[in-house]
């Protein structure tokens, strides 16, 4: 599930980019070296670039928060937000803890535009809200936390309107619905949820004081949804989650539709609107850009060119993953292929909730959203997210040189977040790689060198990747992990006077070969690599001819992971 990032299409959420007030170069280029260093803007020189304004059709001037602290998703994130501005409502979707963007005086995490394609962060004030629609993902998913359930019953004592999506995943018993954290928040308002004794499974019911109204009964003639007025502001609940979820391949109108599902929380917002008047005034709120949703988390660890965001709210073990483990995933990674610090950072969400992720890279600094309530499965992404960024030791001038034959960027990403895995699991082979002989049975079938259309087409994505790990490991287990390194320093060496030079599917293999030690053509050609040559017996490198005997490498599984420490990559590892 996490063997890479679900790829969201940033271009499909883009808005039109606002020129910036105007600041001196000197002022950027400061500016521009806190960026760099992963700093978030002080909320002074955010004022210089204010947000865009969002699109909302015939505005009301109602500001709605929708809470992704506690259940993110790409329908709260992304959907709901655009259904919700279609009905005249202002929309920021927040990773922030509840207590802290409910703060009139407090300030918040977004990204601001301070040129084309260039959105940094910065702390902003907090905007004025008049609804919060909430949704807890599930009995696992991150809690409310006292201050936060605090900060809910004052928003909605002074005015505000609270809506809370009910619902479960997976069936609870009482014991477990009565530790819910959702209960705990909606005891503050005199409510609560109850199995229903006449439903198998997940069913919910409510249990209500005697201050709530019966907004909907559903089929079985229960209460659907319950709403209140609570001090100078009102609450509502929804049994279920079917009005934040819907079919989105249903056709539009059909009753699993999202328009059909999100119309009665959209009539419910302007009852819950109804304690004050609307927020109004400017239309420039932190909006979604390709990714995240609005408000990033307020609590941060940096170290190298990444930058973790999380809510307080998250859970313990996660935090620790944060912490504790990331440092040293890092560490190891940095052993096995050292590489010259990047220069640019590296936003990562770890949001509420479990299933999913997201990539921003149409826009600086770059970002990637994890959602997932599994220690291992964050340390996975971060692995191979970490890998991305690392290029391997750079040539005497400090460059890199050459530019490969076939995309092995996934896979290079992929290579060393399968060792982190590995090492974590126990040694087993890196990313599962023989099952290559599942769909090529002697590993003679799929040509990696033919980058053709219908040859992609044939073998479908990934299975590529699958046949170059299996290489790789094979090299491991003759090689040792030393020659991962040293081929990339040969490649940056070799290449140092034509850096951008195309390299052909032969010059790799020569690159390779050079870094080995052996001649690796004969290898490739018996797993049926398009190849010109058959032979490198002798090649010319740093001024210096190397005789190559042919690599003795066989057309069977690889072994366990390599994971020991690597040797001296200037040096060849036979």
């Amino acid at each position: 599930m996490f063997d890479r990032l679900f790829a969201i299409a940033a271009s499909l959420l883009l808005t039109p980019p606002i020129l910036p007030i105007a600041a001196s170069s000197d002022d950027m280029d400061a500016i521009e070296q806190r960026v760099k260093a992963g700093e978030t803007l002080p909320a002074e020189v955010a004022a210089r670039f204010p947000l865009e304004e969002q699109k909302v059709e015939s505005d009301t001037g109602v500001n709605v928060l929708v809470d992704l602290a506690h259940g993110a998703n790409f329908n709260l994130m992304w959907g709901l937000p655009q259904e919700l501005r279609k009905a005249g409502y202002r929309v920021v979707g927040s990773h922030a803890s509840l207590d802290t963007v409910l703060d009139p005086e407090g300030k918040s995490r977004a990204r601001v535009p301070i040129a084309e394609k260039r959105r940094p962060l910065a702390w902003i004030p907090n905007p004025k809200f008049n609804v919060v629609i909430t949704r807890l993902g599930g009995l696992e998913t991150q809690g409310y936390l006292p201050e936060e359930r605090a900060a809910l019953k004052r928003f909605v004592e002074e005015s505000g309107g609270l809506i809370v999506a009910g619902g479960l995943s997976k069936t609870a018993t009482e014991e477990e619905l009565n530790g819910w954290s959702l209960n705990a928040l909606l005891q503050e308002f005199g409510a609560a949820f109850q199995a229903n004794p006449n439903a198998k499974g997940k069913g919910l019911v409510f249990s209500l004081g005697p201050e709530w109204e019966v907004a909907s009964k559903g089929a079985d003639g229960q209460p659907d949804v319950a709403r209140r007025a609570f001090g100078q502001g009102r609450v509502v609940v929804f049994r279920s989650a079917d009005c934040v979820s819907w079919n989105k391949k249903a056709k539009e109108g059909a009753p699993d539709s999202k328009s059909a599902r999100v119309a009665p929380l959209i009539d419910t917002v302007k009852w819950a609107a109804g304690g004050a008047p609307p927020v109004a005034g400017s239309l420039r709120l932190p909006q979604a850009h390709g990714g995240d949703g609005g408000i990033f988390p307020e609590m941060e660890e940096r170290f190298g060119s990444f930058v973790i965001f999380y809510a307080k709210n998250q859970k313990p073990e996660l935090i620790d993953a944060i912490k504790t483990d990331m440092p040293a995933i890092k560490k190891q990674i940095e052993e096995w292929l050292p590489s010259p610090p990047v220069d640019e950072t590296m936003y990562m969400l770890l949001c509420s909730g479990a299933g999913g992720g997201w990539a921003v890279n149409i826009y600086t600094p770059k970002e990637v959203g994890i959602i997932s309530l599994q220690k291992e499965g964050v340390l996975s992404v971060f692995s191979h997210e970490l890998a991305h960024t690392m290029r391997g030791p750079a040539n005497d001038q400090g460059g890199f040189a050459g530019k490969l034959p076939i995309p092995l960027s996934e896979p290079h990403a992929g290579w060393f977040q399968g060792k982190i895995v590995a090492m974590r699991a126990g040694g087993d082979s890196v990313k599962n790689c023989n099952r290559l002989f599942e769909f090529d049975k002697d590993g003679a079938q799929l040509d990696l060198a033919n980058q053709s259309k219908e040859y992609k087409e044939k073998w479908g994505k990934g299975k590529d990747w699958t046949k170059i790990w299996w290489v790789w490991a094979k090299l491991d287990d003759r090689y040792g992990p030393t020659w991962y390194p040293r081929w990339k320093w040969v490649q940056n060496t070799r290449w140092a006077d034509q850096p951008d030079h195309q390299l052909t599917f032969e010059e790799m293999v020569e690159d390779m070969s050079i870094a080995v030690g052996e001649d690796l053509f004969p290898f490739f050609k018996r797993i049926s690599t398009t190849l010109t040559k058959d032979r490198c017996e002798k090649i010319a490198f740093q001024g210096e001819t190397m005789d190559l005997p042919a690599a003795p490498i066989d057309v069977t599984p690889a072994g366990k992971a390599r994971l020991e420490a690597i040797g001296d990559y200037r040096k060849p590892p036979r």
